[in-house]
């Protein structure tokens, strides 16, 4: 039977849950709140119906829903049963990626995001933390939840969400074979040239971690480089050729935009949106879009999923860079 929720975590539960099967897993909910301020609640969900809610004692009602007495479980469940359904359709649109199933999303900004995640095929997981700065501390601490949900309930194997959190190993030190195409945007700025481009690339898009990278200028590509056709790189294009794949990332950048009005209802129901970054992480790696402004965003990928964390890392300076390079300078 589950533990009484600590006085500071409140506890709300569906008229289905029932200690022998919602108990264990209430109180590893319960713990993930354990030394992460920044986590507001946890919501658990069984093939998208909630099961139970636990959100830190004195919140204040989320910022965009007007709550209505004796609906908090509603109201605190509703944000990520809208990511959950978002990504039920992220999933479908990037399956022809062959990369495996989507297993975690994060959409955030500084002030705080939603964390999505699947424990295992029909239970789901969701987070909201509306603490400025905190949603690296929420998906550590969610990342963790799953997999020990998994091992330690369902006895199922560890999929790393969010990767390993070892530090990076050091790039190799030969030269990356990398392939870059420019697309037609990249010739109405004058101040991204091939060259800087390339230079940029060349810095950041490597075959330890991040293996892809496309900017998008005003949606459309100005640039994407990858090290896809390296010999470290073959036993991931068994299956999908160098070909597809480089297609299906620029279609997914696309289809991405239809998505976006979702994710950022979505968002504005814990904080104020844009969102500067999304996460979609895959069995075999992770795609992840930082956003420069909200036309402007640089896509990555990984294919390898112990180094997730540390492709995202490499992605928001490389992401860093390329501001350097296109924003006008002090007058």
């Amino acid at each position: 039977m589950a533990a009484a929720p600590h006085p500071e975590i409140e506890l709300f539960t569906e008229s289905h849950w029932f200690p022998e099967g919602h108990g264990r897993i209430t109180e590893l909910c319960q713990g993930a709140f354990a030394g992460v301020p920044a986590l507001r609640s946890v919501s658990h969900y069984s093939s998208g119906i909630i099961d139970f809610v636990l959100r830190r004692s004195g919140c204040a009602p989320l910022s965009s829903l007007v709550t209505v007495g004796g609906e908090d479980i509603a109201n605190e469940a509703l944000p990520g049963s809208r990511l959950l359904l978002c990504t039920q359709d992220l999933g479908a649109l990037m399956r022809p990626l062959g990369t495996g199933d989507l297993m975690r999303v994060v959409v955030a900004n500084a002030r705080g995001g939603l964390w999505g995640g699947r424990v295992k095929p029909g239970e789901y997981l969701a987070a909201l933390t509306d603490t400025p700065g905190g949603m690296p501390a929420a998906d550590a601490a969610m990342n963790t939840l799953v997999s020990t949900i998994r091992t330690q309930v369902h006895h199922l194997p560890d999929e790393l969400p969010g990767g390993m959190t070892d530090r990076p190993d050091p790039l190799p030190e030969h030269k990356e074979k990398l392939r870059i195409d420019f697309g037609t945007a990249a010739a109405e700025h004058e101040n991204l040239s091939e060259m800087r481009l390339r230079a940029v690339w060349g810095g950041h898009v490597n075959t330890l971690d991040l293996h892809y990278a496309a900017f998008y200028r005003d949606w459309k590509l100005v640039c994407a480089g990858d090290v896809f056709e390296n010999a470290e790189l073959g036993p991931r294009f068994l299956e999908t050729s160098v070909r597809s794949r480089r297609t299906g990332y620029r279609d997914l950048a696309q289809g991405l935009r239809g998505h976006l009005a979702r994710l950022t209802d979505a968002l504005r129901l814990v904080v104020q949106p844009p969102a500067d970054r999304l996460v979609l992480d895959v069995q075999e790696g992770s795609v992840y879009v930082t956003w420069l402004s909200p036309r402007d965003y640089v896509l990555g990928v990984t294919l390898d999923q112990r180094q997730v964390a540390h492709a995202e890392s490499r992605l928001h300076r490389l992401a860093g860079a390329l501001r350097e390079i296109t924003e006008p300078g002090p007058h």
